[in-house]
């Protein structure tokens, strides 16, 4: 398992997409977007209204694109994008809704166009140790979205790549994140309390001062290539 800087890093090792057509599923705050846009693609981000509207509101928001919608029924043309991500996103389809995802990945990539899914991988001390005090349990979530992905080949998505990386996280990190995604102000310092705790037992195991520790943030990355016909 490699370390990386960014998720945008492990990503760029299977494509590029300066000058392409791109769709980030399941945008959040737009960090991915803004970066393909800086870059020279012509990046779309798709999420629910309300996340749509705080990646708007971002201080590093530019001119990049949002647009609501879901995964399950992309509001995009047939045949319309050279690369769809999907970062930590899959596994907030609903089952059964899991491949009317693949199928509209399929129906929206051009041949040969790519698909990269990015999901986060639970483990003893990992950041997941924190990451889950956000909200329900996910593991079974993430297990049914990785066996669907198993099936993409019967939608014309062959897999050539799957690889394991991690990014460091620090608790400065992780309390951006329950801002970004908490609203309740109880609600987070409860979160945030209990997280404090945990990170100072981790440190503590580890030797470490508590504001050096750093979090491994695990992932999966699967590329698909649309199939020419």
């Amino acid at each position: 398992m490699k370390k990386v800087l960014s998720t945008a890093e492990a990503i760029s090792a299977f494509c590029d997409w300066p000058g392409k057509t791109v769709y980030d599923i399941g945008c959040g705050t737009g960090e991915l977007v803004r970066l393909m846009t800086e870059q020279g693609a012509s990046a779309t981000g798709l999420d629910s209204a309300e996340m749509l509207d705080k990646a708007m509101k971002t201080p590093e928001a530019g001119d990049e694109r949002y647009v609501a919608g879901g995964a399950e029924r992309l509001p995009f043309e047939d045949g319309s994008a050279d690369l769809l991500t999907y970062i930590a996103s899959l596994h907030h389809v609903a089952g059964d809704k899991l491949e009317d995802a693949l199928r509209e990945c399929a129906r929206v990539l051009k041949p040969g166009g790519r698909a990269v899914f990015v999901e986060p991988v639970a483990a003893k001390g990992a950041y997941s140790e924190i990451t889950r005090l956000t909200g329900d349990d996910e593991t079974l979530a993430r297990a049914k979205a990785y066996e669907t992905l198993k099936t993409a080949f019967r939608y014309g998505l062959d897999m050539t790549a799957e690889e394991m990386f991690y990014v460091e996280r620090s608790f400065d990190d992780y309390i951006h994140l329950v801002e970004t995604f908490v609203d309740e102000a109880p609600r987070r310092e409860e979160i945030l309390a209990e997280a404090r705790r945990t990170t100072e037992r981790l440190a503590g195991e580890a030797g470490l001062p508590f504001e050096e520790f750093r979090y491994k943030s695990i992932c999966r990355l699967n590329v698909f290539i649309r199939r020419r016909r």
